[in-house]
């Protein structure tokens, strides 16, 4: 078959699918029309429709841990897009490659210098502030170029330290057609796995992850929280040999070496931002049910002063069935008293309990467990520890 005339952002969405990608996590937007359109005429990519743009770098961000394959977000350009902004941050410092499509409504010159108090239409220059926190960041001028420019982006993405890097692609220009090959070109390289900040290269998906020690200080933990921690070691690992995810930055919970063998993969990072854990665990979640993994759990161990922060992507997760367990630890004096976890995670359609006696720990953690399984939905324990 010869040259095909399709609209650019069809070749973008061709090139995804052919890097690896089989979801792109994004927030809609009038500027991502034409993407929305390519991906449901190119099939073989599901949209995951995120609360916010930090949320949708954050379940990219997820997935590529879980699959060693590079992530897909799509943001709808506009002030709440430079949410993205701490989503890409986190990315680069970790080490996870990425690539962000931003979309803006029209390719128009920049609009003249005008004092700041007239200047509040004005959408932020995404480029110019990513440019920070990204290995490239890149504004499309010619819709010819769009599929050169995403090709690249895959190759920058994942060679060398992996990382994030940003296309914005003005909706006009990703509707025109252009001239294309039969079909988008081989990938320049192999996928790698995402690259740890310590220099360790990540195991290939599926294989066995060793215990990774976090860089909490054993002192900084409260006593009863590492009772907490280690009861649910034991409860975890007493299980069958199917993979546990565990997502959080408390310390390592699944430790226990009672019971039978199995596979442990860790979900760290050093430079997230509060509540970065809900997301995070979306995007691994999608990526486990996407290669057959669903008899694979994941755990959310969080505290709870993040995780009000982004517990509206609950949302996203019941309304795409996305179940995973939240266990949420601290001390009676961490609690919020005007935020009840429970309630808001019951008001995003989800379900939980708190768990104030710990001779209630083991049932509860089975309940959700298997609440989660059949709502296919996440289930939250809220456990408070006395000192």
């Amino acid at each position: 078959m010869g040259a095909r005339r399709i609209p650019a952002v069809q070749a973008a969405v061709e090139i995804m699918k052919d890097e690896g990608a089989d979801t792109v996590f994004g927030c809609p937007g009038a500027a991502l029309l034409p993407l929305y359109a390519a991906l449901e005429r190119t099939g073989g990519l599901a949209h995951l429709s995120a609360g916010h743009a930090e949320g949708a770098a954050l379940m990219a961000d997820g997935w590529a841990r879980t699959t060693g394959r590079t992530g897909v977000a799509a943001v709808a350009g506009g002030p709440g897009a430079v949410r993205l902004l701490s989503g890409l941050y986190a990315a680069q410092q970790d080490a996870v490659p990425l690539v962000c499509v931003t979309g803006r409504e029209a390719s128009v010159p920049p609009a003249p210098a005008v004092p700041l108090r007239h200047a509040g239409h004005r959408p932020p220059d995404l480029v110019r502030l990513a440019g920070a926190v990204t290995k490239r960041a890149e504004r499309i001028e010619d819709p010819a170029r769009i599929p050169g420019a995403f090709r690249e982006a895959f190759r920058i993405a994942r060679e060398g330290r992996p990382g994030p890097v940003l296309i914005d692609v003005p909706a006009d220009l990703a509707a025109a057609e252009i001239v294309c090959g039969p079909g988008p070109a081989a990938p320049s390289a192999p996928g790698a796995g995402p690259v740890l900040v310590d220099g360790d290269r990540s195991p290939a998906p599926g294989a066995a992850v060793p215990r990774v020690p976090l860089s909490v200080p054993a002192e900084r933990v409260a006593p009863g929280v590492r009772r907490a921690l280690a009861e649910l070691a034991e409860v975890f690992g007493a299980r069958s040999p199917a993979d546990t995810h565990v997502v959080g930055g408390l310390p390592e919970v699944c430790t226990a070496d009672a019971g039978p063998p199995r596979r442990r993969h860790r979900v760290l990072r050093r430079h997230g931002p509060p509540g970065w854990e809900v997301p995070t665990a979306i995007g691994v979640r999608k990526a486990l049910d996407s290669r057959g993994e669903r008899a694979a759990e994941v755990v959310v161990v969080v505290d709870g002063r993040g995780f009000p922060l982004t517990a509206g992507e609950l949302a996203a997760a019941a309304q795409y069935e996305v179940p995973f367990v939240v266990v949420l630890l601290g001390g009676p004096e961490d609690a919020d008293p005007f935020t009840d976890p429970v309630k808001l995670a019951e008001a995003y359609g989800c379900t939980g309990r708190d768990v104030r006696d710990p001779a209630e720990l083991r049932s509860a953690v089975e309940w959700a467990r298997k609440e989660a399984v059949s709502t296919r939905r996440p289930v939250l324990l809220e456990v408070r520890t006395g000192p």
